[in-house]
């Protein structure tokens, strides 16, 4: 068992802290973990009648490219998950869910942060406005069959973990997976 000896704050900033943890392990052993401390997230599934998946192309100058990615954002200080979902989706995609489901969450990763992911799937829009403030990277809205989004889930085309999950999750529960696939089809994905 290890035993927290000391908490420092190395960094405040406006998306996320830093903390420095000393501990001491049963054998004596005293070393120390930085934690990346951002708060929680969310991520959106938007799928329409047609069964295609809402993305939106960001600028994401952290990794310098520009990415495809599924609506999401952080949650805001006393927001629940699900208040959250709802916000970032009319913000970024310009549209209001009538119908939001939570499919899973998890750890972004667990090795240096704290934050926990929530996925929600959304379903039934009506039209609203997009209103995103002066620092967002939105390029513009794709649609893509979920078919199609499977088959490139499959080829690696998707790099970011959270559409690989909410796809995967998606896919399983409801559409063509394992016992729990509630909409079975002929089509091949592979």
């Amino acid at each position: 068992m290890r035993k927290l000896l000391n908490e420092e704050i190395k960094y405040t900033g406006p998306r996320f802290n830093i903390i420095r943890r000393t501990y001491k392990k049963e054998d004596e052993l005293i070393y120390t973990r930085d934690c990346v401390e951002p708060g929680n997230s969310v991520v959106i599934l938007p799928i329409t009648e047609e069964n295609e998946v809402i993305f939106v192309k960001q600028q994401r100058e952290v990794i310098k490219e520009i990415t495809l990615e599924l609506p999401a954002g952080m949650i805001d200080e006393c927001e629940l998950p699900k208040e959250a979902a709802k916000r970032e989706l009319e913000e970024e995609v310009g549209i209001k869910a009538n119908y939001l489901e939570f499919l899973t969450d998890f750890y972004v990763s667990c090795g240096y942060t704290n934050e926990r992911m929530y996925i929600y799937l959304a379903k039934e829009f009506s039209k609203s406005q997009q209103k995103f403030d002066e620092t967002e990277e939105i390029l513009n809205i794709e649609k893509i069959h979920i078919e199609q989004c499977m088959k490139k889930l499959l080829n690696n085309e998707f790099e970011h973990a959270d559409i690989k999950i909410a796809l995967y999750t998606y896919y399983y529960k409801y559409y063509n997976g394992g016992k729990n696939g509630k909409n079975k089809t002929t089509d091949n994905i592979n």
